[in-house]
């Protein structure tokens, strides 16, 4: 089964967006640090007048310190504020040839619903709204 997809990339992982998920490439002059901020913020960013907080998804999947990021994604989910996200190149849209069998990628989180490969990609389908979800929660603790 072939499909088309809008994905990002982190380390050598190609993260597929689930649908209604909107997205906006950003070139932001400044990341703030944010003092006692969750190990994932890597400080907010000020886009048109407001702040956003900004994913260290290196930090979230590697649980490693994020490389300097030249690409930075918003990303706008209806039942969450906007978060922006570091990528390792520019996202784009890809054919995704996806066999409908998921690989065991030992360590991913639970918002990563299932993962497969084609060629040499390995592409993560994506629960974002998981994601900001589980990061709320533990922000709060």
């Amino acid at each position: 089964m072939e499909q088309t997809a809008f994905c990002y990339k982190t380390g050598d992982y190609h993260i597929v967006l689930e649908e209604g998920m909107r997205s906006e490439l950003m070139m932001l002059d400044k990341i703030y640090p944010v003092p006692f901020a969750p190990d994932w913020c890597a400080g907010l960013a000020a886009v048109r007048g407001e702040l956003f907080p900004v994913l260290d998804m290196h930090r979230v999947l590697f649980d490693q310190n994020r490389p300097e990021q030249p690409y930075l994604l918003c990303l706008r989910h209806e039942s969450f504020e906007p978060i922006i996200i570091g990528c390792d190149s520019l996202p784009g849209q890809t054919d995704i040839h996806h066999t409908g069998t998921s690989e065991h990628i030992p360590g991913l989180p639970g918002w990563i619903r299932h993962a497969w490969s084609t060629d040499d990609k390995v592409y993560l389908g994506a629960d974002h709204a998981r994601l900001f979800r589980t990061l709320l929660v533990n922000q709060k603790r």
